[in-house]
């Protein structure tokens, strides 16, 4: 099964960033115990201005991104500045204020609606969202895996 990934950033406060995960946790990354790290990493200083550091994003590798930091890589190309996924998760605790769940029915559908609209079985959907073929994310207060579209 694929580790939770971030799929919504919900508030960004001086070096904190709170963020709902495919699990449904609503997670705190607190980053003031890296401040010496990005002083010390010249491709990290940008992130010790507020201003910047808040216009975190999220990219397709569903982590935090900031596409307004970029750097040249071991590659030479020009990337931005993001973290692992797994480590982010690791790192987070879970936030005490109870999860606001916000479904968008444009985006996200229960797996049997998705299995439904694309003419599919819904056991089909089952092992692609096992496989992470889909994007997903499970809804503890209802019950229900959600797909993301």
């Amino acid at each position: 099964m694929r580790p939770p990934r971030i799929i919504k950033i919900l508030k960004v406060e001086p070096f904190k960033i709170t963020s709902l995960w495919t699990n449904g946790d609503v997670r705190l990354n607190d980053f003031s115990s890296k401040l010496d790290i990005f002083r010390n990493t010249e491709r990290l200083k940008p992130l010790l201005d507020f201003e910047k550091f808040s216009q975190v994003s999220i990219n397709d590798g569903d982590t935090f991104s900031w596409e307004n930091i970029q750097y040249v890589n071991t590659k030479g190309n020009l990337t931005s500045i993001s973290f692992d996924p797994d480590t982010l998760f690791t790192e987070s605790v879970l936030a005490e204020t109870p999860p606001i769940i916000e479904i968008d029915s444009r985006r996200e559908f229960t797996q049997s609606d998705y299995a439904n609209r694309n003419g599919l079985t819904a056991s089909k959907v089952r092992t692609w969202v096992k496989r992470g073929k889909l994007k997903s994310r499970y809804v503890p207060h209802l019950g229900i895996t959600l797909i993301v579209t």
